[in-house]
C-alpha cells in the first residue's frame, strides 16, 4: 500500500509538472498549427491567380514547413465575434483579420500584439501609411494585407475642351463645374455619396480636413469647428448651385461611380478601386478620358487619402504566440502580398510592390495610386466606433438634406460623439 501510494503521488506531481509547463511553450522544430481567423473571402481570387490562403500556406511551407496553417471562417459579424472572444481570452485563434476602424479599440484594450520588436523591420517594408492605419499609440498592431485609399476622379477631355487643368483647390472644382454648365446646363459636375451609410463619414472626413479641420482637439473631437461647418455647408451648397445632382443626398458609393463610368459626371469622389475597370469599354464609357487626384484643399486645408482596409494581428492570448508572429512574419513578405495583389487587387503598401511587372498587369492604373498612398489618413479613432460612425452619419446627412440646421447637426454631432470617448 504504501508503495503504491508513493507511485500514485509521483504521478500526480509529473502531470502537475507537465500542465504547468504546456500553456505557452512551444516546440521549435515539430509540428504546430497555427489558427487564423477571418471571413469566407481569403478562400476566394477574383482573377486567374491562386486565393490568398493558398499563397500563404504555400509560403509558409516554404519558410516554416514545421508550421500548418488552420483557417478559421468567421462570419460576416467578425467585430462581435472577436469582442466575444478578446473578453474571455479566447484561444480559438491565434491570428485574425482587423478592421481599420477597430485599431483604437483593440489598442486600447490590449487585443492585439504590438509588432514592433517581433518584426523589427516593418517599417523598412512597409510604407508608412500602411503600418500607421494600424497602430495605436506607436505600436504596429497589424500586418496590412488589403486596403482602399479615396481621391478625385475627373475627365480629362472635358477640362482640355474647356481649357481648364486639374482643380487644385476645392473652389477651383467648382468653378470648372459651373464654367461647363454655363455652356451645357445639362452636365452634370461632382458625384459623391450622401446616403446613410459608411461612405458619407469618409466623404465628411476628406472635406473637413480639405477645409483645414481635424478629427480631435485634445481630448475631445472637433466636429464643430468653422472649418467643419464649412466642409458641410459646401455638401449642401453643390446641391443648391447645380454643381451636384439633388439626388446625392441619397446616393452610396456605388450609384455615384457608376454614373460617372457612363459619362454622366465631371468629377466622382470615390476610392481607388475602379482604376481597374474605367478603361474597358464593356464596363466603362469614358475609357481613355479620366484620371485620379488626391481631393483638393483649400489653401489652409489638408489633402487626405481616407483609408479603409483590413490587416492581420497576433491574438495576445494565444498558446502559440511564437509560431504565430512566425506566420505574420511570412504575411508580411512579398510572396504573400503579391499574391493579395493579384488575386484581389489594390491597395497592398508593401514597399516597391507596384514596380513588379505581374503586379502591374493584374492591376492597371496601379500608377495613379502613389499620390493617394502618401496622404492616407484613417476615419475618426474611436474605441466605439461603430457608435460614432452612426451619430455622424444621421447628423451629416441631416444637414445636406435640410432636415437639420448645418449649426445645429454638428453641435449635436460633437456632443453625442464627445460623451463616448
Amino acid at each position: 500500500m504504501k508503495r503504491s501510494s508513493l507511485l500514485f503521488t509521483l504521478l500526480v506531481a509529473v502531470i502537475a509538472i507537465a500542465s504547468a509547463g504546456g500553456g505557452s511553450e512551444e516546440p521549435d522544430d515539430g509540428p504546430i498549427t497555427v489558427t487564423l481567423g477571418y471571413n469566407a473571402f481569403l478562400s476566394s481570387t477574383f482573377t486567374d491567380t491562386p486565393a490568398p490562403i493558398d499563397v500563404m500556406r504555400a509560403a509558409l511551407a516554404e519558410a516554416h514547413p514545421n508550421i500548418t496553417l488552420e483557417y478559421e471562417t468567421m462570419s460576416q459579424d467578425l467585430l462581435d465575434q472577436l469582442i466575444i472572444w478578446m473578453t474571455s481570452q479566447d484561444t480559438t485563434v491565434d491570428i485574425f483579420g482587423i478592421d481599420e476602424p477597430w485599431v483604437s479599440q483593440f489598442g486600447r484594450a490590449g487585443w492585439a500584439v504590438p509588432l514592433n520588436d517581433r518584426i523589427p523591420d516593418l517599417d523598412d517594408r512597409f510604407t508608412s501609411s500602411g503600418l500607421d492605419t494600424f497602430s495605436y499609440e506607436g505600436d504596429r498592431l497589424g500586418i496590412p494585407f488589403w486596403g482602399s485609399v479615396t481621391g478625385l476622379y475627373y475627365r480629362t477631355d472635358i477640362l482640355e475642351q474647356y481649357g481648364f487643368g486639374p482643380p487644385e483647390s476645392v473652389d477651383e472644382m467648382v468653378e470648372i463645374i459651373l464654367a461647363v454648365q454655363a455652356d451645357d446646363p445639362e452636365a452634370t459636375g461632382f458625384l459623391w455619396p450622401g446616403a446613410r451609410e459608411e461612405d458619407l463619414v469618409m466623404f465628411y472626413s476628406t472635406l473637413l480636413h480639405s477645409f483645414g479641420g481635424s478629427y480631435v482637439d485634445g481630448d475631445r473631437y472637433a466636429f464643430d469647428t468653422p472649418e467643419s461647418l464649412a466642409a458641410v455647408e459646401f455638401m449642401r451648397s453643390t446641391i443648391d448651385t447645380g454643381a451636384s445632382p439633388a439626388a446625392v443626398q441619397n446616393w452610396n458609393r456605388q450609384e455615384g461611380r457608376q454614373r460617372f463610368a457612363n459619362g454622366e459626371g465631371i468629377f466622382l469622389w470615390d476610392n481607388n478601386d475602379i482604376v481597374i475597370w474605367l478603361d474597358d469599354p464593356e464596363r466603362s464609357q469614358i475609357a481613355g478620358n479620366w484620371d485620379l487626384m488626391p481631393f483638393p484643399a483649400q489653401p489652409n486645408g489638408e489633402q487626405v487619402a481616407v483609408t479603409g482596409g483590413f490587416a492581420f494581428s497576433a491574438n495576445p492570448f494565444s498558446e502559440k504566440l511564437d509560431a504565430a508572429i512566425q506566420v505574420l512574419d511570412v504575411i508580411a513578405g512579398e510572396q504573400v502580398q503579391k499574391g493579395f495583389a493579384l488575386a484581389w487587387g489594390p491597395v497592398q503598401y508593401l514597399d516597391g510592390l507596384y514596380d513588379d511587372p505581374e503586379v502591374q498587369s493584374y492591376n492597371p492604373n496601379v500608377d495613379k495610386l502613389i499620390p493617394l498612398l502618401d496622404r492616407a489618413l484613417n476615419r475618426p479613432p474611436s474605441e466605439r466606433y461603430a457608435e460614432l460612425s452612426g451619430i455622424v452619419q444621421e447628423q451629416i446627412n441631416a444637414a445636406i438634406t435640410g432636415v437639420t440646421d448645418p449649426v445645429s447637426a454638428l453641435e449635436s454631432m460633437t456632443e453625442r460623439t464627445n460623451a463616448l470617448r
